[in-house]
């Protein structure tokens, strides 16, 4: 989190465009606890021979993080979710009047039971506040490149965005200049640890573009955190760790301090993977995901 302010700095510095209706062929919209979210399914391949399947996306990102990902796992017989969470992707600019976790926890009860989350970065904090919820019983979870547990030193730089002045100024500063896409695709680069071809720039830029996504971030970031778990709370579902060896966005050692967390969970390294392997090391990372999510038994849906 010690690299929010750049990362809006420089991602989001982008004139607005106007959305299309339906982004991708399988997108709906739906409200969720009021809000209008983007949403992606990708039915399991034949009947379902595994776990309900829920992606959620790190910051800066969306559904589109999960192209390769959630087309795999719905071949191998996982139903497969994913969405943008507001003020990302294709979602409205206002966030949920609570947590994302409060409002995805009977969403999710309404479409199953027995779900097998994944989180990735950012997204690691929302499949923690549901872990602890356990909406549909949670049966497996796999936090990827992100630790759910905040460090001291991002508990500070949270406190600070709960400013409004600052939050409008710093959007303000944001929104006065433009998005270039030789500059996002340095920031892909780190992130993939090699160069980002022009689709995936595209993939990126074009939702950051959304009218009033810098604010919308800022504020959310200051006002829908959930209550900091802790490991013992998170500790007694299923949970593989998965980050990639060559993390320049989350290094490591953060993998470390969730794992003395989750003593319990298991862990995975992919080998010359950046922070998002579910783009870049597709085959290891869907090896890890099936291996994880294998052994959880679907459970009957709900009406």
């Amino acid at each position: 989190m010690r690299l929010l302010l750049p990362l809006l700095l420089t991602l989001l510095m982008a004139a607005p465009v106007v959305a299309r209706a339906e982004p991708f062929a399988n997108s709906r919209f739906e409200a969720i606890d009021g809000v209008r979210v983007h949403v992606r399914h990708w039915p399991a391949d034949g009947a379902a021979r595994g776990c309900p399947v829920l992606l959620l996306h790190g910051f800066g990102g969306s559904t589109y993080s999960f192209r390769e990902l959630a087309p795999a796992l719905a071949a191998a017989g996982h139903d497969v979710w994913a969405l943008d969470l507001p003020a990302y992707g294709y979602s409205a600019r206002t966030p949920f009047p609570g947590t994302a976790g409060a409002a995805l926890a009977p969403w999710l009860e309404a479409k199953g039971r027995g779900w097998c989350l994944l989180g990735h970065s950012m997204g690691t904090r929302v499949v923690a506040e549901l872990v602890q919820a356990r909406p549909g019983g949670v049966a497996s979870v796999i936090y990827l490149a992100g630790n759910p547990i905040p460090s001291a030193k991002e508990l500070r730089s949270r406190e600070r965005f709960k400013s409004p002045r600052l939050r409008r100024w710093l959007a303000g500063l944001v929104e006065s200049r433009y998005l270039r896409e030789e500059r996002i695709g340095d920031l892909l680069a780190k992130a993939y640890g090699r160069p980002a071809t022009a689709a995936e720039i595209d993939g990126y830029l074009t939702p950051l573009r959304q009218p009033g996504t810098a604010l919308a971030i800022m504020n959310g970031y200051a006002a829908q955190w959930p209550e900091t778990p802790t490991g013992a709370a998170l500790d007694g579902v299923p949970t593989l760790i998965l980050w990639g060896e060559n993390d320049a966005w989350v290094k490591p050692e953060v993998a470390d301090r969730l794992q003395a967390a989750l003593p319990s969970a298991s862990r995975i390294t992919i080998d010359g993977a950046g922070h998002c392997p579910m783009e870049t090391h597709v085959a290891d990372t869907v090896d890890a995901v099936l291996a994880q999510f294998a052994a959880r038994t679907p459970a009957a849906s709900a009406p």
